[in-house]
């Protein structure tokens, strides 16, 4: 796949999408659970599900789905420039794939069966348990790269890792706590809790994807003082992103 776009173009595309996606789905969402207008045209309670961001196979899932997938891609283009951690973007990618794959089909939700979590209305949470030490290894596994990369493409790596995981773990284990049985009972502000927390949790997540799509392309892109050799200047004297293994200043 080839993405010709720099960088900062990309990620202020991919923040535009995303807000439109979460403006959408609260405005929706205010409309059916704040007020409890339940019937409002016909086919009123699917076109809120399409937009609403915690619900499965519908827009903002396919959307996260889509950032997963991209990042995967860019991901085995930073490990097809070769170098002595080409094993580490590539499994990374295949990682990612996975993620793509789970977010579209929602397999982590399985973890809810193992019962390994006994908290009431949240044990449905236990794919977090399950989760935990893997992502634990994985990190430790990879702090020698972390460490290699340049001062800003790691610090943005490290912010986006920061938005996901506390998006989908901490954010998600209060939002447990909110009101989650309330939904489409309820409505008014017991059941609008629930809708901002999850709101609030996939918002994280998309934005943590964002800034590590954003951080991989950046280190995609060569430095203007060093210009990769083997990729092509664009229009306007930009260079195709996924085309080379240029590396982003410090």
């Amino acid at each position: 796949m080839r993405l010709d776009m720099p960088a900062s173009r990309l990620l202020r595309v991919l923040l535009w999408a995303t807000a439109a996606i979460h403006l959408a789905s609260l405005g929706f969402t205010i409309v059916y659970h704040g007020f409890g207008v339940y019937d409002l045209i016909p086919y009123w309670g699917r076109i809120v599900k399409f937009f609403y961001v915690d619900k499965e196979q519908n827009l903002p899932t396919w959307y996260s789905s889509g950032l997963l997938f991209l990042a995967a891609l860019l991901l085995w283009q930073l490990g097809g420039a070769g170098g002595r951690f080409r094993r580490h973007w590539r499994v990374l990618a295949v990682v990612f794939t996975g993620l793509s794959l789970d977010e579209f089909s929602q397999f982590h939700e399985l973890g809810a069966q193992a019962d390994v979590l006994d908290a009431g209305g949240a044990s449905y949470l236990s794919w977090l348990v399950l989760a935990a030490p893997l992502v634990l290894v994985l990190g430790l596994s990879y702090l020698r790269l972390l460490l290699a990369l340049p001062s800003r493409v790691r610090w943005l790596m490290l912010g986006a890792a920061a938005l996901f995981l506390g998006g989908a773990a901490g954010i998600e284990v209060l939002g447990a706590y909110a009101g989650r049985e309330n939904i489409g009972f309820t409505p008014g502000w017991a059941s609008m809790r629930y809708v901002l927390a999850a709101s609030a949790e996939e918002l994280c997540e998309m934005l943590g994807v964002v800034l590590f799509i954003y951080a991989a392309a950046l280190h995609l892109q060569p430095s203007p003082s060093r210009p990769s050799p083997r990729r092509p200047v664009g229009k306007e004297g930009h260079l195709p992103i996924a085309m080379g293994s240029g590396r982003a200043p410090s």
